[in-house]
């Protein structure tokens, strides 16, 4: 298994692009989402860590030496912060030449040629829902057997594998809570119609619904909603109120958690007992 970093990289001040944020701006009020998907595969990688640069004000040169402590980076990028994301995956690469750099988020997803074309510091990207497609890079698999990869062979051209099948067991994911316990400050995120502070999560991916505004459906979730189940949502409450006990709100961060409602009334009367 590769020493893994999965990284928000940093950003210009008060910009909440990170991996959670749907709507990539600098707002009026300090606001920061957590990175949920990048604790998610944060999760699956034994020993990784997460790090979220913008939340915890590090600059360029806090991060800069990590480069030559592990292998593999995993950096989350926005349309917004690409340009600014790139660069930061060229010092690193500067830092050290034999780290593995890909990047993860709706703007490779969509754009993953171009993603890659605009640094040659950038190796990889992953596509689709990329949890599985970063375990398996950093367990080292050949990029060519990874569905969802697109990466750059060592001639400069760009190979684009098949599409990653989509998750449906969601209980099959590793919680995210313990990550952020474990390696984000929780007292760094802001949000100002939820109480400080606050922790955030999915219970299920995807959303039937097209709407133009939205992000991850569109670009990662896709359109069907696939849940966690019931016990699974309270278990990990449960763990946020015996583990995190300064968690004032907890938010469910699915595109359209009511859309199921016999599925919503089982998690009400389950938390109901907590």
């Amino acid at each position: 298994m590769m020493r893994t970093l999965f990284l928000h990289p940093p950003s210009f001040d008060g910009f909440d692009g990170g991996a959670g944020s749907r709507y990539q701006a600098k707002r009026e009020i300090r606001s920061f989402w957590y990175p949920t998907w990048l604790a998610q595969p944060a999760a699956l990688v034994p020993d990784s860590r997460l790090l979220d640069a913008p939340a915890d004000g590090l600059l360029m040169a806090d991060v800069l030496p990590l480069a030559r402590q592990y292998d593999l980076v995993i950096m989350h990028t926005s349309s917004p912060s690409f340009p600014t994301d790139a660069k930061v995956a060229e010092l690193l690469k500067e830092e050290n030449p034999r780290l593995l750099i890909g990047m993860v988020g709706a703007k490779v997803a969509v754009d993953p040629a171009g993603s890659l074309g605009a640094s040659s510091a950038i190796d990889f990207v992953a596509r689709e829902e990329f949890d599985y497609t970063c375990k398996e890079v950093a367990e080292g698999h050949p990029f060519k057997d990874i569905t969802g990869l697109s990466f750059r062979r060592p001639d400069g051209t760009i190979e684009h594998n098949a599409p990653r099948a989509m998750i449906e067991n969601m209980d099959d994911l590793p919680w995210v809570t313990p990550v952020y316990k474990r390696d984000l400050t929780v007292e760094n995120y802001f949000i100002g119609y939820l109480q400080h502070p606050y922790v955030s999560f999915y219970t299920g991916r995807g959303c039937r619904s097209k709407c133009t505004f939205c992000l991850w459906p569109q670009t990662v979730g896709g359109h069907r909603y696939r849940v966690r189940s019931p016990a699974s949502v309270i278990d990990e409450v449960r763990w946020i109120k015996e583990n995190m006990p300064q968690v004032k709100e907890i938010f469910f961060d699915d595109d359209t958690f009511t859309d199921f409602r016999p599925r919503v009334e089982e998690i009400a009367r389950g938390l109901g007992k907590l």
